[in-house]
């Protein structure tokens, strides 16, 4: 294996500069790019990252094994047949979420488990450890609100599309922070859409996960022990609250107020060498894989993957 180890990229979406920054930055050289047939702005992402190798086709890119690393980053519905192709090789694969939409997609490659992990990159955030940290010290009452976008569909499927593939963020966070946990309970809410789900863990955290769709709000995990609250809002932004300060009336304002207290906060922000916040760590733990055969602890594996997609699946069922 060369000094400097090459990675594979699939894709030249939205997410693709921001793996190939993180990947470069991990000590990556990137062996070539592709992305789906016909495309016109892999292209243009190559010659602006400077990646000579441009391949027409993924799945050739992909078959030659050319690479010690694959990133797969392309459609949801393209993700299952390269990933088959890439795991030929034996080769550490970091695979976008969700991978699939449902479980059984998922866990079928689960043979391969050890050299497959997924892009979770809220599990690398600053704010996520102190979340954890928080969650592990004692048992908590929980509310993670998702209010991802869903639009008029032409079928149910596609107008709720941004759930299964960006609400799983949300769903796999929790699970990350507190644990295992399943839903006890759940209200369709018809107008407007969204859904509310109850939810537990073995070791006692309980609480809410309120899906609002199209609200005007942060993606937030608020987490209640009291005296203490420790607040995602953002996710890339950690608070930790305790106590109440009182502001007496005033003229301006002419009624007693009662404010959380802030003790401390921890943002993600800006990521380790300008690179997106998770996005570093990530490749980090995709390269350690490469070179000593282990991932980051925090890494997603495919049956957490199985376990967002199909609580993605099941939430978005009529």
């Amino acid at each position: 294996m060369s000094q400097n180890p090459s990675v594979a990229l699939v894709g030249a979406g939205a997410i693709a500069p921001f793996h190939i920054h993180a990947l470069r930055a991990a000590g990556f050289n990137l062996a070539g790019i592709a992305a789906s047939p016909g495309s016109t702005r892999v292209n243009e992402l190559a010659k602006q990252h400077q990646i000579a190798n441009v391949w027409k086709d993924p799945v050739a890119l992909v078959s030659s094994g050319d690479w010690d690393a694959v990133v797969i980053a392309s459609s949801t519905e393209s993700i299952p047949s390269l990933l088959e192709v890439a795991l030929r090789h034996g080769k550490p694969c970091l695979v976008e979420k969700p991978v699939a939409f449902d479980g059984a997609s998922i866990l079928r490659f689960q043979d391969h488990h050890d050299i497959i992990r997924i892009a979770y990159n809220r599990r690398f955030y600053a704010s996520t450890a102190e979340a954890k940290n928080f969650a592990d010290a004692g048992t908590c009452l929980f509310r993670l609100e998702l209010p991802d976008t869903a639009i008029a569909p032409k079928n149910e499927f596609d107008g709720l599309r941004a759930i299964r593939e960006n609400s799983v963020h949300g769903f796999d966070l929790l699970r990350f922070v507190i644990g295992p946990y399943e839903i006890q309970n759940q209200l369709v809410v018809e107008e407007p859409r969204g859904r509310v789900a109850i939810a537990g863990t073995e070791v006692g955290h309980v609480g809410t996960i309120h899906l609002n769709w199209n609200c005007p709000a942060n993606f937030s995990l608020v987490l209640d022990r009291a005296p203490q609250r420790f607040e995602l809002r953002p996710f890339e932004m950690g608070s930790l609250f305790e106590g109440m300060d009182v502001v007496e009336p005033s003229s301006e304002v002419p009624v007693r107020r009662y404010v959380p207290k802030l003790v401390s906060q921890v943002s993600s922000f800006p990521g380790p060498d300008g690179v997106k916040p998770g996005f570093l760590d990530q490749a980090r733990s995709l390269m350690q894989r490469v070179q000593n055969g282990r991932w980051d602890v925090r890494s997603a594996t495919l049956a957490d993957a199985a376990f967002a997609a199909d609580l993605a699946q099941s939430l978005t069922a009529s």
